[in-house]
């Protein structure tokens, strides 16, 4: 909070009026001795977002009542920029109408301010007394200061103005300004036959550069609805664009919101680009344009320098190799086509089964397909090998394989000998322990697993407890890619870690970490197997320093464990 001398605030608007109607009902009572008090409400406007309520967006109006009995004098104050208003103004009605004067002091017991400066804005409550007031708050007691004869109640109340959001971009191409736009210039389709054109080949790009700063926004959304992506949220966006014509540039929108966590007062303005961009036919080769990804469907996806015309009968010019173990044969293609969702990508259908733990190769020679400004696409002899498809991690990334706090069973996952969550051991000694969850580094999340050995406290042979590990229950036998990050500190010299899955059987890995990278999160893992299915009722997990494996290793040992994976690898039949 920004200001430091609030001593009571009671939101809403409704409130306000309840009490400006009790003053209203109790106005002719006249009271036996003297009063002196002070106090005040202040009334926000229901728009504004945020735990910082005296953070506003601009042309916001506020209502200020001070309660305060038996002053001398009162006055509130405000700055120049910002206004009064009349009463009996509603949500509805233009504020600018209602604004009294130029004045920057009333002495009415109410005053709406309307906020027209951006910046840090100061509203002063001025009031004299004869003899001393105070007023207890959770910030502590603020009382009067004398002031020759007079004691004297001078608060300040400090908002942060955001101003008005106003997009400033520029598009380049190959390093060279096409078109720059300022905050203060307006853009608008009325003057659209006079916009410039810039000329791009197909499958080449513009970049789209935001540097709005004006109104303090938080993020930007380009919308380029015939451009590659359709929308991007960068700073510095690359654009490609693929289908021939001459097309609007797009718009860019600048909001203010949530940001790392914090609540900005919301916002956002939009802005249209006033450029056209005329693709044309490209001089380069019609290639293939980055990697073959499987998708969940099994179907083989690509993307190419350009946008496709629709074709057919092209399957036997793809060659699909797959081999696994002794499994070694060429699988046929049964459906070719351009995808329906984006005519830059080819799909390949193949007439077999295929499985993530395949290697699969393809190659393309001899075809006729083109791309729509009628460039042949260019072999592909080399075989390039297909990315698989795999299914995500069988473990809820915010539960316990991740340390995060947010899932329900997480006390009963840190079910740990050695786990120190409170500073003492489990078992309920004073002697420090060797693991302990933090928030001070992690991979995923907010949390990690620490472990620390010290000179004096060497390498334990003792686990690092978990239960509640078939997540879901149960969790099907079968092979899984198990994988774990760590972040081995400089000066680290473990040689391995062990880990022991599943009960009775345990399942025993040996994770070698002596040549892993220290100073940074680095990923291991490796293939295990169940015999059998996972299920809440047989689950064990534990994770081990273990001296035999370690040894020779001397001197202090310090390390992260964060993000426990499990994904299921398909084995072939």
């Amino acid at each position: 909070m920004k200001n430091k001398f609030i001593q009571q605030i009671i939101l809403g608007t409704l409130l306000l009026c309840t009490v400006v109607s009790c003053t209203q009902e109790y106005a002719d009572y006249t009271a036996p001795d003297t009063i002196n008090d002070t106090s005040w409400i202040i009334g926000f406007n229901p728009n504004v977002n945020g735990d910082d309520r005296f953070s506003i967006n601009i042309d916001t109006h506020i209502s200020f009542l001070d309660l305060s009995q038996g002053q001398k004098e009162h006055r509130w104050i405000i700055e120049k920029g910002n206004y009064f208003l009349k009463e009996r103004f509603t949500a509805s009605d233009s504020l600018p109408l209602f604004i009294i004067n130029n004045d920057t002091v009333t002495k009415n017991t109410k005053a709406h301010v309307f906020f027209r400066k951006k910046g840090y804005s100061k509203i002063r409550l001025f009031n004299t007394y004869d003899a001393p007031v105070s007023n207890k708050t959770s910030l502590g007691t603020f009382t009067s200061k004398q002031v020759g004869n007079l004691h004297v109640i001078d608060t300040t109340f400090t908002f942060d103005v955001y101003g008005h959001i106003k997009p400033d971009f520029k598009i380049l191409q190959d390093g060279v300004e096409k078109i720059a736009i300022t905050a203060d210039e307006l853009t608008s389709t009325k003057n659209k036959d006079s916009w410039p054109t810039v000329e791009v080949e197909a499958g080449s790009s513009l970049t789209y550069f935001d540097q709005t700063t004006e109104g303090r926004p938080t993020s930007r959304r380009w919308e380029i609805p015939n451009g590659s992506p359709i929308t991007n949220n960068a700073k510095e966006a690359t654009i490609k664009f693929f289908k021939l014509g001459t097309f609007d540039a797009g718009t860019i929108t600048a909001n203010r919101g949530v940001s790392n966590g914090v609540n900005y007062p919301s916002a956002s303005a939009t802005k249209i680009i006033p450029l056209k961009v005329k693709v044309i036919k490209s001089s380069q080769p019609f290639a293939i344009n980055g990697q073959i990804k499987e998708t969940k469907d099994e179907v083989l996806r690509f993307q190419v320098s350009g946008e496709l015309t629709p074709f057919t009968s092209q399957e036997s010019f793809f060659t699909v190799n797959v081999t696994n173990g002794a499994f070694n044969q060429n699988i046929s293609v049964s459906n070719a086509k351009v995808s329906e969702a984006d005519a830059t990508y080819i799909e390949l259908t193949l007439s077999e089964p295929i499985y993530n733990s395949d290697v699969i190769t393809v190659n393309y020679a001899g075809g006729t397909i083109t791309s729509s400004d009628e460039r042949p696409l260019e072999d592909f002899t080399t075989p390039i090998t297909v990315t698989p498809y795999f299914e995500p991690n069988v473990l809820p990334g915010n539960g316990w394989a991740s340390f995060e706090t947010s899932h329900p069973a997480i006390n009963n996952a840190f079910a740990l000998d050695y786990f120190i969550g409170n500073g003492n051991k489990v078992d309920g000694s004073n002697t420090d322990g060797y693991y302990e969850r933090t928030t001070s580094k992690s991979f995923l999340g907010e949390a990690s697993m620490h472990f620390k050995s010290t000179d004096a406290n060497p390498l334990p042979g003792i686990n690092l407890w978990g239960f509640a590990f078939a997540k879901p229950d149960p969790i099907p036998a079968g092979t899984y890619k198990a994988s774990y990050r760590v972040f081995l500190e400089p000066g680290n010299t473990l040689k391995a870690i062990r880990t022991e899955i599943n009960k009775p059987v345990f399942l025993q890995q040996v994770w070698d970490i002596e040549n892993v990278e220290r100073g940074s999160w680095q990923l291991i893992e490796k293939e295990i197997t169940f015999p059998e299915d996972i299920t809440e009722s047989n689950s064990r997990w534990a994770f081990r320093i273990h001296p035999p494996l370690n040894a020779g290793v001397t001197g202090a040992q310090e390390m992260y464990i964060d993000d426990f994976s499990l994904i299921k690898i398909e084995t072939r039949p």
